[in-house]
């Protein structure tokens, strides 16, 4: 399905974003009837925006994506500040990810899925057989070296899959799918974190009273005070935010 006509409605410091209401909405809108859209699923929250503008090629990636979305609750308040009216809500990416591994079992969309240790990425992949009746075209662990790549990636074109999810953290996952689309550009491609470690139960995710009031970043913190540092940069996405300068 071609993506030319389809244009983000929002922006924030340079990058152009997505925003939805719910969802839901924006799971139809990736899988419509006819077929999957194809191109970059990148979740976007304030360090990703800080990290854009002190890394090019991290900038070039946001600018090529086709679909990037807010993900963190800071991008969702900037948006309704910049564009009054906007009813945009934050779609996390594991809920995201959930959403269209479900639909591509309800509507039997061929998934391959990158990255992640072995044990997790087998117990991911038989899950989601299970659970959904996705069927999964293929798997690849994380740990596969730079020789290996090309391989890996005419694996992927080569399984006919038309969702492909990539766990190797950011901005490593975006540069993988940046170079499989080159080969391969006919699927819709995500990156996903730590997802899998998440559906396979080795990571806790917050509490859903957390998730509601956008907390999530803050029972991370309490879980891993080392991420304080991490945190602590985000002030600079607040100046932006209060100052007006999005």
């Amino acid at each position: 399905m071609s993506n030319s006509s389809v244009k983000p409605p929002y922006n924030i410091r340079g990058v152009p974003l997505y925003g939805f209401s719910s969802l839901s909405e924006f799971t139809d809108f990736l899988l419509p009837p006819q077929h999957p859209r194809c191109g970059m699923l990148v979740a976007i929250n304030a360090e990703k925006i800080l990290t854009a503008e002190q890394n090019p090629q991290v900038q070039q990636i946001l600018s090529a994506a086709e679909f990037n979305y807010a993900d963190g609750i800071s991008i969702v308040r900037s948006i309704r500040k910049k564009y009054p009216g906007s009813k945009v809500t934050r779609i996390a990416g594991v809920d995201l990810w959930y959403a269209l591994m479900q639909s591509a079992g309800q509507k039997c969309i061929p998934v391959f899925l990158v990255g992640g240790q072995a044990e997790v990425l087998q117990y991911t992949g038989d899950k989601l057989r299970q659970q959904w009746a996705v069927p999964v075209a293929g798997t690849q662990d994380g740990y596969f070296t730079e020789q290996q790549t090309e391989g890996v990636i005419r694996a992927i074109a080569d399984s006919g899959a038309k969702i492909v999810t990539v766990a190797m953290g950011s901005p490593r996952q975006e540069l993988f799918i940046r170079r499989c689309r080159e080969i391969y550009p006919d699927a819709l491609y995500m990156g996903v974190g730590g997802t899998y470690d998440v559906f396979s139960g080795r990571v806790k995710r917050a509490p859903l009273i957390w998730q509601k009031m956008g907390l999530e970043w803050l029972y991370r913190l309490i879980k891993q005070p080392s991420r304080w540092r991490r945190q602590l940069r985000l002030l600079r996405y607040q100046k932006y935010h209060w100052l007006g300068k999005l």
